[in-house]
């Protein structure tokens, strides 16, 4: 059986501070608050989806995959049952915490090893991580599974990471051509800037990375100076039509940040919010803190529906849920009605392409999907799709409104 050899990259904290209600992981105090919290890591979860999901295709064409990986949860423990897997340094006990130091490290190896492709489960950091050491040098792939995820290299979702990478593997492509390369953006924000709302992306390189636009997501594109108006209109319009004793649940953007100026709050344009009657309930919240304010005893508002999660889609990406926001987590939006804003413009700019949910949940992600009602303005909607970016509910989306 012919081999197919793949480096794999995991960093097993990215994503950690997201429902934590930070705007990255990169910073070591990050990680102490989170996981002291209570919250668990996920980024080896969805690494494991990608390999799963390659190995199977992979075994399905006659082909085996071999998978070039460090130690323990830089990728090892992954390999291990799923594939034949070789680690390029021995694992030591008591050393499962893992920096950036050892991203590099392991990206300069699978370098030296000329594998056929790089896979890398992480954020825009692990990205940058990738771009300093392995340049255009070798293919690689971004499994998406940071907070920061505004870079163009990286698949829609675990699932469409691991088929994307066989297919190219296997030398199969929409244009017939083989293993056809293209580069993509990598952009990064400043997270001590981004902490305090005052960043935005800046580009730092491109990566080689394998061709499907099917299932690549788009550079996350800022809002236009030309929209500001639209969007203060459309602010404007959805604080009219708010509902007295009823709370809202603001995510991140501008869109929403411009809701919360209308408001005349000090909502966080990179942060979750509730308010509820022109009253701040609480600000910057993390998935616990958000769930407990919206309960509020025994007869709270997850259990009466009293709430509403409000959501604009990034630009350029589309992603609605599970970029940037992972604080409204899968139970959240099981239990809360969620209503997306955007302006006429930011969906102009998506050029036909389905709004994203990734929450991390199937079932949520099937639930949310279908055609959803998209508040533009004052009085009017536009029906949307909505698609949960999974292998059959490509191409396709059904009709169901929320």
């Amino acid at each position: 059986m012919d081999v197919l050899r793949v480096g794999l990259i995991v960093n097993p904290v990215a994503g950690l501070g997201g429902p934590a209600g930070q705007k990255g992981s990169d910073a070591a105090d990050i990680r102490v608050t989170a996981r002291t919290a209570g919250y668990a890591m996920t980024s080896p979860v969805r690494a494991k989806r990608t390999i799963q999901q390659l190995v199977s295709l992979l075994g399905q064409a006659g082909r085996e995959l071999r998978l070039y990986t460090g130690p323990g949860t830089l990728g090892g423990d992954i390999g291990k049952g799923l594939c034949p897997t070789t680690l390029l340094w021995p694992r030591t006990a008591g050393t499962d915490e893992t920096s950036a130091a050892d991203t590099r490290r392991l990206a300069m190896l699978l370098k030296t090893e000329r594998v056929d492709l790089i896979l890398f489960a992480g954020g825009d950091g692990t990205a940058r991580d990738v771009l300093d050491t392995v340049g255009g040098s070798i293919p690689v792939l971004g499994i998406p599974t940071g907070v920061k995820i505004y870079s163009a290299v990286f698949a829609l979702t675990p699932t469409a990471a691991g088929t994307l990478a066989a297919n190219w593997l296997l030398g199969r492509s929409d244009k017939g051509a083989e293993r056809m390369v293209a580069e993509r953006e990598v952009v990064d924000m400043d997270e001590v800037l981004l902490r305090a709302g005052l960043a935005s992306p800046a580009l730092y390189g491109a990566l080689n990375v394998p061709v499907d636009p099917s299932r690549l997501q788009a550079r996350k594109a800022p809002t236009p100076a030309s929209d500001a108006n639209a969007v203060a209109s459309l602010a404007r319009a959805f604080v009219r039509g708010m509902e007295p004793d009823h709370a809202y649940v603001l995510g991140p953007g501008g869109t929403t940040a411009a809701i919360g100026r209308e408001l005349g709050l000090a909502t966080t344009r990179l942060g979750v919010d509730v308010v509820r009657d022109g009253t701040l309930l609480s600000s910057d919240v993390d998935a616990h803190a958000l769930e407990a304010a919206l309960r509020g005893g025994p007869e709270g508002l997850l259990d009466r529906l009293k709430a509403t999660i409000v959501l604009t889609p990034l630009g350029g990406q589309g992603f609605v849920v599970g970029r940037g926001n992972q604080q409204i987590t899968p139970r959240l939006l099981s239990s809360l009605p969620l209503q997306i804003v955007a302006t006429d413009a930011k969906l102009a700019a998506l050029a036909g392409r389905p709004l994203w949910v990734d929450s991390g949940d199937d079932d949520v992600d099937a639930r949310l999907s279908g055609y959803a009602k998209v508040f533009t303005g004052a009085s009017t909607h536009t029906v949307y799709p909505v698609s949960r970016v999974s292998e059959e509910s490509q191409g396709t989306t059904t009709t169901k409104e929320y």
